[in-house]
């Protein structure tokens, strides 16, 4: 085998890599210079294809980063983040650890921000059933949960809020508590909210 051709993919540090004038696949810069590969290198098909590999999960590493630099995300998001973009399991494990060992990704820190940010406007089941699909183990969810509490108070403003411009008739009444169950307070919080604004 021979490489015929390596041709920079925009401005990344990505080269499309031509085997015997045949594009094969895109290597890292950092992989092709340090195999000091160019064009004219004869590679055995066992030498190509573990630095096809380790460009893989250098690529992967990379795209890792970028994805959790923007916002927090759990380990399971990018892991199906990853996933999606069709890397190997090995090298999305690989990935996972180094953001793990780095501090990119911490299930628990992730679970807690999240809490926080919906504090006094969603209830328990939804931030339980939220963080779930996040893909965070129950365990994280139980113990980041077990001392959050939302008041009587907040589900009431939360209620006068949606009433606000509303007639308050039994359509609007059902309405009113579908909305606060989507929100995921409990029927006995709901109940009590109701009741204390005389629409019960």
């Amino acid at each position: 085998m021979q490489i015929t051709n390596l041709v920079r993919r925009g401005k990344s540090e990505l080269y499309k890599t031509f085997v015997d004038d045949e594009y094969v696949c895109l290597l890292e810069a950092e992989t092709i210079v340090k195999n000091k590969i160019k064009v004219g290198t004869n590679l055995s098909q066992n030498e190509f294809d573990e630095i096809r590999a380790e460009s893989e999960n250098l690529t992967c590493k990379n795209m890792a980063i970028s994805y959790v630099s923007k916002c927090l995300k759990s380990r399971w998001q990018v892991y199906d983040h990853l996933k999606q973009k069709g890397f190997l399991p090995k090298s999305i494990n690989d990935a996972l650890d180094l953001l793990e060992n780095y501090g990119y990704i911490n299930d628990k820190y992730y679970a807690e921000a999240f809490v926080k940010s919906k504090q006094n406007t969603k209830g328990i089941m939804y931030l339980k059933s939220a963080l779930k699909q996040k893909g965070v183990k129950d365990s994280i969810i139980n113990e980041v949960l077990s001392e959050y509490q939302i008041d009587d108070e907040d589900v009431i403003n939360l209620a006068q809020k949606y009433l606000k411009n509303k007639t308050q008739d039994e359509k609007t009444k059902q309405k009113l508590y579908r909305h606060l169950l989507s929100k995921g307070f409990t029927y006995e919080q709901v109940n009590k909210a109701l009741s204390k604004l005389n629409i019960d």
